[in-house]
Protein backbone atom coordinates (compact mmCIF):
# COMPACT_ATOMS: atom_id res chain seq x y z
CA UNK A 1 0.00 0.00 0.00
CA UNK A 2 1.39 3.38 -1.04
CA UNK A 3 2.02 6.03 1.64
CA UNK A 4 0.91 9.61 0.99
CA UNK A 5 1.70 12.58 3.20
CA UNK A 6 -0.59 15.58 2.98
CA UNK A 7 0.95 18.80 4.32
CA UNK A 8 -2.00 21.15 4.61
CA UNK A 9 -2.95 23.65 7.33
CA UNK A 10 -6.60 23.89 6.29
CA UNK A 11 -8.30 21.09 8.23
CA UNK A 12 -11.27 20.88 5.85
CA UNK A 13 -9.05 20.51 2.78
CA UNK A 14 -6.78 18.04 4.59
CA UNK A 15 -9.74 15.88 5.58
CA UNK A 16 -11.19 15.96 2.06
CA UNK A 17 -7.83 14.90 0.59
CA UNK A 18 -7.36 12.20 3.24
CA UNK A 19 -10.83 10.77 2.58
CA UNK A 20 -10.45 10.77 -1.22
CA UNK A 21 -7.00 9.17 -1.09
CA UNK A 22 -7.98 6.63 1.56
CA UNK A 23 -10.93 5.53 -0.62
CA UNK A 24 -8.39 4.80 -3.36
CA UNK A 25 -6.44 2.52 -1.03
CA UNK A 26 -3.60 4.80 0.05
CA UNK A 27 -2.28 5.15 3.60
CA UNK A 28 -2.54 8.85 4.35
CA UNK A 29 -0.92 10.92 7.09
CA UNK A 30 -1.58 14.63 7.51
CA UNK A 31 0.72 17.34 8.85
CA UNK A 32 -0.67 20.81 9.53
CA UNK A 33 2.60 22.75 9.16
CA UNK A 34 5.81 22.53 7.18
CA UNK A 35 8.00 21.57 10.12
CA UNK A 36 5.93 18.54 11.14
CA UNK A 37 5.48 17.64 7.47
CA UNK A 38 9.24 17.41 6.99
CA UNK A 39 9.52 15.25 10.11
CA UNK A 40 6.82 12.90 8.77
CA UNK A 41 8.61 12.61 5.44
CA UNK A 42 11.84 11.54 7.13
CA UNK A 43 10.00 9.17 9.48
CA UNK A 44 7.59 7.50 7.00
CA UNK A 45 9.49 7.73 3.69
CA UNK A 46 6.30 8.28 1.67
CA UNK A 47 5.68 7.46 -1.97
CA UNK A 48 4.26 10.94 -2.66
CA UNK A 49 3.66 14.27 -0.91
CA UNK A 50 0.77 16.71 -1.39
CA UNK A 51 2.15 20.06 -0.30
CA UNK A 52 0.31 23.31 0.34
CA UNK A 53 2.29 26.53 -0.09
CA UNK A 54 0.88 28.76 2.62
CA UNK A 55 1.93 26.90 5.78
CA UNK A 56 2.84 27.87 9.32
CA UNK A 57 6.40 27.45 10.65
CA UNK A 58 8.03 26.52 7.31
CA UNK A 59 6.30 27.56 4.07
CA UNK A 60 5.69 25.12 1.24
CA UNK A 61 8.41 26.43 -1.06
CA UNK A 62 11.03 25.97 1.67
CA UNK A 63 9.63 22.50 2.48
CA UNK A 64 10.06 21.58 -1.19
CA UNK A 65 13.65 22.88 -1.23
CA UNK A 66 14.48 20.88 1.91
CA UNK A 67 12.92 17.73 0.46
CA UNK A 68 15.01 18.08 -2.70
CA UNK A 69 18.16 18.70 -0.62
CA UNK A 70 17.85 15.27 1.03
CA UNK A 71 19.38 12.61 -1.24
CA UNK A 72 16.82 9.97 -0.19
CA UNK A 73 13.98 12.22 -1.37
CA UNK A 74 15.47 13.95 -4.40
CA UNK A 75 13.09 12.02 -6.70
CA UNK A 76 10.07 11.91 -4.35
CA UNK A 77 6.97 13.08 -6.25
CA UNK A 78 5.69 16.32 -4.73
CA UNK A 79 2.39 17.77 -5.91
CA UNK A 80 1.93 21.41 -4.93
CA UNK A 81 -1.62 22.46 -4.03
CA UNK A 82 -2.43 26.14 -3.58
CA UNK A 83 -4.45 29.09 -4.77
CA UNK A 84 -1.52 31.51 -4.47
CA UNK A 85 0.07 31.43 -7.90
CA UNK A 86 1.81 34.12 -9.88
CA UNK A 87 4.19 33.75 -12.79
CA UNK A 88 7.35 34.24 -10.70
CA UNK A 89 5.99 31.97 -7.95
CA UNK A 90 5.28 29.20 -10.48
CA UNK A 91 8.81 29.50 -11.88
CA UNK A 92 10.22 29.33 -8.36
CA UNK A 93 8.25 26.13 -7.64
CA UNK A 94 9.29 24.41 -10.86
CA UNK A 95 12.91 25.40 -10.22
CA UNK A 96 12.70 24.09 -6.65
CA UNK A 97 11.62 20.69 -7.97
CA UNK A 98 7.81 20.51 -8.01
CA UNK A 99 6.55 17.39 -9.76
CA UNK A 100 3.12 18.87 -10.42
CA UNK A 101 1.29 22.08 -9.48
CA UNK A 102 -2.48 22.28 -9.09
CA UNK A 103 -4.88 25.02 -8.08
CA UNK A 104 -7.04 23.92 -5.13
CA UNK A 105 -10.06 25.87 -6.35
CA UNK A 106 -10.09 24.08 -9.70
CA UNK A 107 -9.54 20.44 -8.70
CA UNK A 108 -11.94 18.18 -6.84
CA UNK A 109 -10.66 15.71 -4.25
CA UNK A 110 -11.62 12.89 -6.65
CA UNK A 111 -9.61 14.45 -9.49
CA UNK A 112 -6.72 15.02 -7.10
CA UNK A 113 -6.79 11.32 -6.19
CA UNK A 114 -6.68 10.49 -9.92
CA UNK A 115 -3.71 12.84 -10.36
CA UNK A 116 -1.93 11.15 -7.43
CA UNK A 117 -2.47 7.74 -9.05
CA UNK A 118 -1.16 8.94 -12.42
CA UNK A 119 1.85 10.61 -10.81
CA UNK A 120 2.71 7.48 -8.81
CA UNK A 121 2.45 5.36 -11.96
CA UNK A 122 4.79 7.71 -13.85
CA UNK A 123 7.32 7.76 -11.03
CA UNK A 124 7.20 4.08 -10.14
CA UNK A 125 10.68 2.47 -10.23
CA UNK A 126 9.09 -0.84 -11.29
CA UNK A 127 8.44 0.37 -14.84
Amino acid sequence: MKQIIVIEDNAVAANLYRAALSREGYRVEVASDGESGLALIVQLKPDLVLLDLMLPKVDGTEVLRRIRAMPDFAQLPVIITSNAYTGPRMDELWNAGATQIVTKASISPKDLARLVKETLERHSPAQ
